[in-house]
């Protein structure tokens, strides 16, 4: 029964891209605005120049931190709860802690390596998904600027010439 939903949530996910993807294309032909500011009963966004390396050492010390950092706090929660969930089944805490008290034969029996070996996707993913969307938002910081400039403070009669490379 995994096998099926696993191909379908793998083709489903491309399908989804590329249709987002030309969305995309089509709103950047038509110059269409988007939100940079929204208040919602979980969050409140709002575009601005945040560090990506600020969220992947935030994200190194507990997965999460960097989705905060960039306001995203559904994504954030879900992150942390899954972190607390895989250390909890893992017992990495009370390995650690042996380990500490030089009861190295009892702090590996004690481990679960089939929840252990969450931890390093679970951090990679972290990692990743904060580094990216903080550089993402940046690009579209970045843009909605160079929109409310032009459109505010530009001469209508102005012309870039673009040069063919």
């Amino acid at each position: 029964m995994y096998i099926p939903v696993y191909l379908f949530a793998i083709w489903d996910s491309y399908r989804t891209t590329m249709d987002m993807n030309r969305v995309y294309l089509l709103a950047e032909q038509e110059n269409h605005r988007f939100n940079s500011f929204s208040l919602g009963a979980l969050e409140i966004n709002y575009l601005d120049k945040r560090n990506p390396v600020l969220s992947i050492i935030w994200s190194l010390f507990i997965p999460g931190l960097g989705q905060l950092y960039i306001h995203r706090v559904l994504t954030a929660f879900f992150i942390i709860i899954g972190l607390v969930v895989f250390y909890y089944f893992s017992h990495f805490q009370e390995a650690v802690l042996l380990l500490l008290l030089g009861n190295v034969q009892e702090a590996t029996s004690v481990l679960k390596p089939e929840w252990l070996l969450f931890l390093p996707s679970h951090y990679g993913f972290a990692l990743y998904d904060s580094y990216v969307n903080t550089v993402e938002n940046n690009k579209l910081l970045d843009k909605e600027l160079k929109d409310y400039l032009k459109e505010n403070y530009q001469n209508n009669n102005f012309q870039i010439k673009r040069i063919k490379k």
